[in-house]
């Protein structure tokens, strides 16, 4: 028998708990008249054979769903407490998953976050080895259409892990899979282009990597992971940098406390060639307590209220809903209970004197039995198989707007969110228009990005909805307009609509994301350059976007710019002068942070740091000779 949940992880009770629960009640009822009917004789003993079934049926995907959604939960809060760095806790979750799931999608899911967990230790053997159980796994039927995304991640990831080891043949067949790919989300094709990087990196062709890096530029650094879009730009100073360049030796680093490899050893594994020219802040003792006190601090009583009103729970709606839904089945019921009868006293009883024709063939009398059974139970099964077919085809539409987006098509990718915007299906209509606020919030337009995340929310108007969308849709627009609002100097709201995010989703994977991007946020627009840097000094893996890395990048050289080095902050002038989109992102979010980045730039600073960093350089010479020293004298011994 497994194990119970910590209560430590704090995992409440899933939000669709409730609506398998119904579903377990009325299967239950179902199956009861059907055996009543059966029982009873009324309409022939037959008559309750698929009220029975279509009973069975509610149970179990009443069952399946239950134990979906608390799988869910333990797999996302594992996501997010790896990113927090809490490498043994997201391990221990996802050995109870192991445990206590059967289905092979979330196993599917397990081996990704394994793989992306090996992976960061370095360990490329094990990293493999998940990775290729994650695209091998049988897949399941009923979440089809999330399996196929699950397998085409797997197998981006697999790429990178391929090129990294030297299997160039199994590389390129991975990397040419996701790209031809309908599920290949903008995220997956980033990774499977880096390790077509990786590739070109390791055959040592200089230029033709520098012609990918400059093709799929917008894509490696718009949608990759942050230690993925470090490599990215080690990949451009190197080819920068002259051959003899003292970046092309590097020093070793010490494991951090968490067992996790520094950034320049994490890329020795992956790529040698490109790890001395990775950059990456500091680690610091200080970690995800302050992140969590700076993001969730204690809000006002009317801001309070005012976000569990923007957050209420919608009952009547819901109750209407349900009642709706059961009112169908009830006449659904009735009304196959009234044809069978109908259809069993259309035949009048004969005379016995009556001399009687011959008897009519068995195929006739067996489909006047089944006719009406089978077709109520294909009628049930047809609407299962239909509504997946049209999460399918909603997905893909999703996933083609992601990636028009992702690819500079930014019309098409806006025309096609808008249209999915209008879908009758709440959850793909809110998943549509919180796309939307991210783009109005990358362009800038802040009060646009609320509006989407508003409409969005007013679209998961029922129970039903907001429980499908609980694990990741819900509570992304949560943290999308907590950001909002701590943009727009809103701060107030910002801290109760994380504090509520925090209780009420637990679970949401990105939670330490969405911390850390309000954190930032209300520490810029504050003034607080200082704390907005401090609060990315550390080497946690948190999936920030390449806009809110250049936000913390611009406090941090604006808080110090001599730590930062006159190489950092001339790079991220040239971004800002190059990537006009981010500046003017940057611009609307932190204007206090640029203003102050800006006003770095007098010739006896830039001297002063020029010389700062030319003594850095020296002592990472200096440090890789001693090394060579001793690898030789080791080497003589």
């Amino acid at each position: 028998m497994a194990r119970e949940l910590p209560a430590r992880f704090g995992i409440t009770p899933h939000a669709v708990r409730r609506i398998a629960h119904r579903n377990i009640l009325l299967g239950g009822v179902m199956g009861l008249m059907g055996a009543t009917v059966s029982l009873t004789g009324v309409g022939g003993a037959a008559a309750g054979l698929p009220i029975g079934i279509t009973g069975a049926l509610l149970v179990a995907i009443g069952l399946r769903t239950r134990a979906m959604g608390v799988s869910a939960q333990v797999v996302n809060k594992a996501h997010n407490l790896a990113a927090a760095g809490q490498r043994e806790a997201a391990s221990e979750l996802l050995d109870y998953a192991e445990q206590t799931c059967r289905s092979s999608y979330i196993r599917r899911v397990i081996d990704v976050q394994r793989a992306l967990a090996a992976m960061q230790r370095g360990d490329l053997a094990d990293a493999l080895r998940r990775a290729d159980a994650a695209v091998t796994r049988r897949a399941d039927l009923l979440a089809w259409h999330l399996e196929q995304g699950t397998i085409v991640a797997a197998r981006a990831l697999r790429a990178l892990l391929r090129a990294s080891t030297g299997d160039r043949d199994g590389a390129a067949a991975d990397i040419e899979l996701a790209r031809t790919s309908a599920s290949a989300s903008p995220e997956v094709l980033a990774r499977a282009e880096l390790a077509a990087a990786v590739l070109l990196e390791r055959a040592g062709d200089r230029d033709a990597l520098r012609a990918h890096l400059l093709r799929e530029r917008r894509l490696l650094v718009e949608h990759t992971r942050p230690r993925e879009r470090a490599l990215v730009r080690a990949y451009q100073r190197m080819l920068r940098a002259k051959a003899s360049s003292v970046y092309r030796t590097g020093t070793k680093r010490d494991e951090e406390p968490s067992g996790e490899l520094s950034a320049a050893d994490w890329a020795a594994r992956v790529s040698p060639d490109a790890a001395p020219f990775m950059r990456a802040p500091a680690p610091t003792a200080r970690g995800v307590d302050e992140l969590s006190r700076a993001a969730v601090e204690q809000a006002d009583a009317s801001a309070r209220a005012a976000a569990e009103g923007r957050a209420g729970p919608h009952r009547r709606p819901a109750m209407k809903a349900a009642g709706r839904g059961l009112l169908v089945w009830v006449v659904l019921v009735v009304a196959f209970l009234a044809i069978w009868q109908f259809s069993s006293a259309g035949r009048a009883p004969e005379a016995p004197w009556v001399e009687r024709s011959p008897p009519e063939p068995l195929v006739d009398s067996l489909g006047l039995v089944w006719l009406y059974p089978l077709a109520f139970v294909a009628m049930f099964i047809g609407s299962v198989l239909v509504n997946l077919a049209r999460a399918r085809k909603a997905s893909e539409r999703f996933v083609a707007a992601q990636v028009a987006l992702a690819r500079g098509e930014e019309q098409r990718g806006k025309d096609e969110l808008a249209a999915l915007a209008g879908s009758r299906a709440p959850v793909t209509a809110a998943q549509a228009h919180l796309s939307l606020a991210e783009l109005s919030e990358r362009q800038g337009e802040l009060t646009a990005a609320l509006a989407a995340c508003e409409a969005g929310l007013a679209r998961l108007d029922t129970h039903v909805a907001r429980a499908m969308a609980a694990d990741i849709l819900l509570p992304g627009l949560l943290a999308e307009r907590a950001f909002l609002f701590a943009a727009m100097d809103r701060s107030a709201d910002a801290r109760a609509e994380m504090a509520l995010l925090a209780e009420r989703y637990a679970s949401y994977p990105y939670l330490e994301k969405a911390r850390l991007r309000v954190a930032l946020a209300l520490r810029a627009r504050e003034g607080d350059i200082a704390g907005a840097a401090r609060l990315t000094e550390r080497e946690a893996d948190v999936p920030l976007n390449a806009r809110d890395e250049l936000l913390a990048d611009v406090c941090r050289a604006a808080a110090s710019p001599g730590a930062a080095g006159a190489g950092e902050v001339e790079r991220l002038r040239e971004e800002l002068r190059v990537d006009a989109a981010s500046r003017r992102w940057l611009a609307a979010i932190a204007p206090t942070a640029l203003a102050a980045f800006e006003k770095i730039g007098d010739p006896g600073e830039a001297e002063a740091l020029a010389l700062a960093e030319a003594e850095a350089l020296a002592e990472v010479e200096a440090s890789a000779e001693r090394a060579g020293a001793q690898a030789r004298d080791a080497g003589m011994a």
